[in-house]
């Protein structure tokens, strides 16, 4: 056999073997809104960092995050206004999406980003009592 029909082999092999391992997708998938929330609108923590001041609120109805608002974000510096003017509702809109506040950041906003979603993750462990 030649090293390539013997490379072949043993990835269909191993393919195989592992397909058997995979289990049913479905079962694996996290599922949505697996933590309970109350109702209501909540306020999180101010979270400070050297680009300034962040807060969150966020809203509770049904038990799912509706809407992802910011109180404070950050200093009056035209840069981080500009910065803060596209991270800020991009993160709410992952937020509401992921129905948490464990989402990635917005490339460009190294210190909005983990400001706000601290601010976030307080006002949802408020909402889930």
């Amino acid at each position: 056999m030649t090293r390539t029909a013997g490379a072949l082999a043993f990835a269909g092999a191993a393919s195989t073997l592992l397909a058997g391992c995979g289990g049913d997708a479905e079962a694996e998938a996290p599922v949505a809104g697996a933590t309970s929330y109350t109702d209501g609108t909540y306020d999180g923590a101010r979270v400070v960092n050297e680009k300034g001041g962040f807060q969150a609120q966020v809203t509770i109805e049904g038990g799912e995050i509706t809407a992802v608002a910011a109180i404070e974000a950050g200093t009056q510096d035209p840069q981080s206004t500009t910065i803060n003017a596209t991270a800020i509702p991009e993160l709410a809109e992952k937020v509401v999406a992921a129905q948490s506040a464990d989402v990635d950041a917005v490339s460009g906003a190294s210190f909005t980003s983990p400001g706000f979603l601290e601010s976030v993750a307080d006002a949802l462990a408020q909402a889930a009592g």
